[in-house]
């Protein structure tokens, strides 16, 4: 804070707004399960997008942190284990398949029922990418 703002009471209550505010919308923009996981470009960040306006980061994470639901963050590729035992490989179609029935196929130790989206079949596509980009 400058002299003449220490000097004039109003100012710096001005100024101390300003930071609070500016700390705050730098807080909001960069926090949470938005602002995670690598830079994507293409699809994955059309996917990035409807991941975050879809409530998905609600359960899901894309840090390998636990959820509601299993994370994002290695699933594309990996060996998941279903309920009621079997495994499966977490590819494309594995992953369309969970994304338009969340029911059809549910990973072991998740018992929260996923709601199912009306998704088109571009915008389900833009997710198996960013799934994809978060191995």
């Amino acid at each position: 804070m400058t002299d003449r703002a220490a000097s004039r009471p109003g100012l710096r209550w001005v100024a101390a707004l300003f930071a609070v505010v500016s700390i705050g919308a730098a807080a909001a923009c960069s926090g949470g399960e938005e602002s995670s996981g690598p830079p994507v470009t293409g699809a994955a960040a059309e996917g990035k997008q409807l991941f975050n306006s879809n409530g998905c980061a609600a359960c899901h994470s894309v840090d390998g942190s636990d959820g509601v639901g299993p994370t994002m963050k290695g699933l594309a590729g990996s060996q998941v284990s279903l309920e009621g035992g079997g495994t499966v490989t977490a590819d494309d179609a594995y992953l369309r398949q969970s994304i338009l029935d969340p029911s059809a196929q549910r990973v072991a130790g998740y018992s929260a029922a996923m709601p199912a989206r009306d998704l088109s079949p571009e915008e389900v596509d833009s997710l198996v990418a960013y799934i994809d980009a978060l191995r």
